[in-house]
């Protein structure tokens, strides 16, 4: 009985421990995503204009994309939505909606923001939304194009991925 009881207190105590382990690393992970996506934003956008302060960094150091290879899809055919050769929105819809909320792709408008022509851009916002677990972050962003501006209006999803983080989706709202 002693033992069982022992055995129990135990069992109890390191569930306590690792729950207070991951709260407190939540946070930390948290800080880190939005980090790298606004640092990612920018880098991306203003290189793509010549506008970064070092146009020879690419995203997050390496050239890689700040995507993951789902959103990059999604919102490929999102941008060629009624142009020769791509899908209806019909069709866009049929094929994305059991994954993405097709209703905030971005319709024939660019990755992140629908300008054509921007200047230089900056995220003026990046606030954490609820988030339930360590391998999904939420951020309701505004990104700024300071030349025009123009706010775009975005809520982004943060997957990690290795030691860093991309991109699973974005809702345009504007």
């Amino acid at each position: 009985m002693k033992k069982s009881i022992f055995l129990l207190l135990f069992l109890m105590t390191i569930t306590f421990c690792n729950a207070q382990k991951n709260k407190s690393q939540t946070p930390n992970k948290i800080l880190e995503a939005k980090n790298w996506l606004i640092k990612n934003i920018e880098n991306q956008l203003n290189s793509n204009n010549g506008l970064a302060e070092n146009t020879n960094e690419e995203a997050d150091g390496e050239g890689k994309s700040i995507y993951t290879k789902d959103y990059e899809l999604y919102k490929s055919d999102a941008l060629q939505i009624d142009l020769d050769g791509g899908m209806t929105s019909a069709q866009f819809k049929k094929k994305w909606e059991k994954k993405f909320q097709t209703k905030f792709a971005g319709e024939s408008v660019g990755f992140l923001i629908s300008a054509q022509d921007w200047g230089l851009i900056k995220v003026i916002k990046c606030a954490p939304l609820i988030s339930t677990n360590e391998k999904v972050f939420w951020f309701k962003t505004t990104i700024y194009d300071t030349e025009n501006k123009l706010k775009y209006n975005r809520d982004i999803k943060v997957i990690p991925s290795g030691k860093s983080f991309l991109i699973a989706d974005v809702l345009e709202y504007n």
